[in-house]
């Protein structure tokens, strides 16, 4: 996997350079310490992942838009300390993982394997901060969100299957496995929730699917 640090600390960037040096399936293929060195060195590195520093990303709003559409690369953002509402902008922004700067040698490894899978990963105490933060920003009255129910008469079986899947936290490989599909099969799936539900991302797919009640850790899946 290729991977290009964006990273304003010192001391982060080594970390960062010194775990993808011991892991045999990553390649790091640049790395910059500002937002204006970016554009350029990205292009020309042609990376499958950006490991970017939410100081970086804070000084320009269309980085990880930037990054994770026109660029087609997965983001993984990293800070010393988040909160729910600053991790759910990165997240809905298009970036696929979210770790504390202090938890990187246990988890950029992980983070890494789900992006290259099709999935997401949040370190655990920013994943708890971002379901509060979403259960105090859609709980509150005079915010509309669709139904579960809305959600079930918008999306065909096999994506409201691909939707669920999504929720629990699996990838795009094993989505494929389980419902016996081709993955690209499932990328279509997951693009046609997108489109009828109107969302942006992967992120903004999981966070309804919980907020809604679509999908809850104690109930199966039911097909309406």
């Amino acid at each position: 996997m290729r991977v290009f640090i964006a990273e304003s600390n010192p001391v982060s960037r080594r970390r960062i350079r010194r775990i993808l040096r011991e892991n045999e399936s990553c390649e790091l293929v640049g790395e910059v310490a500002q937002e204006n060195e970016l554009a350029g060195l990205v292009g020309r590195s042609d990376p499958d992942a950006v490991v970017l520093c939410q100081d970086i990303a804070s000084n320009n709003s269309s980085v990880v838009p930037w990054l994770a559409g026109e660029i087609g690369t997965a983001v993984i953002l990293t800070a010393a300390t988040s909160g729910g509402p600053t991790v759910w902008r990165g997240m809905t922004s298009g970036a696929v993982g979210y770790l504390l700067k202090d938890r990187l040698a246990g988890e950029l490894e992980m983070a890494l394997i789900a992006a290259e899978m099709g999935g997401i990963f949040i370190s655990p105490p920013l994943l708890r901060q971002l379901f509060g933060y979403i259960e105090d920003r859609f709980g509150e009255a005079g915010i509309e969100q669709p139904s579960a129910q809305e959600i079930v008469r918008s999306l065909l079986p096999r994506e409201q299957e691909t939707l669920y899947r999504l929720a629990a936290g699996q990838s795009t490989e094993e989505i494929a496995q389980e419902m016996s599909v081709a993955i690209s099969t499932v990328r279509a799936y997951v693009s046609r929730v997108l489109t009828k539900l109107e969302l942006r991302s992967r992120g903004e797919a999981v966070s309804l699917a919980f907020r809604s009640g679509f999908y809850k850790v104690d109930r199966g899946l039911e097909i309406g």
